[in-house]
């Protein structure tokens, strides 16, 4: 089962590198690869304060109140759409790429 999910996680991250790889400046790929796990480190590590700070300032879960736990999945999954924004300024990053290209 883990094996299986492993697998997937990387498919799923794999669009990401490709567009790291394509953002990145020539001559600075390995550094820009390792500032992009650097933030995803640390986007992870926040991500999972942060869900457990939502968590408990909600009460979900203590002495067995859920009633907050509809509230929670939906600020989770909410949130997840935050860096839909970004999308625009990929395009303008991306455009100027294949124009140094050229």
């Amino acid at each position: 089962d883990s094996i299986a999910l492993t697998v997937a996680g990387q498919v799923a991250f794999m669009p990401i590198l490709v567009l790291a790889a394509r953002t990145c400046p020539i001559g600075v790929e390995a550094t820009m690869f390792a500032s992009l796990m650097s933030v995803l480190n640390a986007g992870s590590a926040a991500s999972g304060a942060l869900g457990a700070g939502l968590t408990s300032s909600l009460g979900v879960g203590v002495d067995g109140n859920f009633e907050n736990l509809p509230l929670l999945v939906f600020l989770c999954n909410a949130s997840s759409l935050v860096p839909l924004v970004a999308f625009p300024l990929l395009e303008s990053v991306l455009s100027g790429r294949q124009d140094e290209e050229e």
